[in-house]
């Protein structure tokens, strides 16, 4: 019997051998001879094709395929792709410290940006760049203005 390491590494091994799907889309897990699919193809008979690979190998008695279909042409931004437009946002902007700022996408486009910045205008502009990316849904605004101290001079 196959262990579920093996069955993750065969069905993985199978998805990458059939020529009909982009494997590297799809994330696959097992656990007592059901495997998992997610991960997300360009379409529905990308899909049942994935299904058809699992089931091929043996061993695999299940198959729940969780995999989402988003079309490439589709308008709807992923939270990765979300993820990587907060950063060149926030590093394309002087006015915000981008490297002491860091953020979360999840939930099809929830972000929370948290860190820390100098001034409540850095705070608000950050949460500006964000709020107006495309397919971001709402901003969590989590920044902690800690502003710089000053050194008071011998006079």
């Amino acid at each position: 019997m196959n262990t579920d390491s093996d069955l993750k590494t065969d069905v993985t091994r199978e998805l990458a051998g059939d020529t009909r799907i982009d494997e590297t889309g799809i994330g696959v897990s097992a656990r007592h001879g059901v495997v998992t699919l997610t991960g997300t193809v360009g379409s529905w008979a990308e899909k049942h094709v994935a299904d058809e690979a699992a089931h091929r190998v043996e061993g695999v008695l299940d198959v729940a395929n969780d995999i989402e279909i988003k079309p490439s042409w589709s308008p709807i931004r992923s939270d990765a792709g979300i993820a990587e437009a907060v950063r060149v946002a926030l590093t394309g902007n002087r006015l915000v410290p981008d490297q002491r700022i860091r953020s979360t996408v999840a939930d099809h486009g929830a972000v929370t940006l948290f860190g820390t910045v100098n001034t409540l205008a850095q705070r608000e502009e950050a949460e500006h760049l964000v709020r107006d990316l495309e397919g971001v849904r709402y901003v969590i605004n989590e920044l902690i203005v800690d502003p710089p101290t000053v050194e008071a001079s011998a006079g």
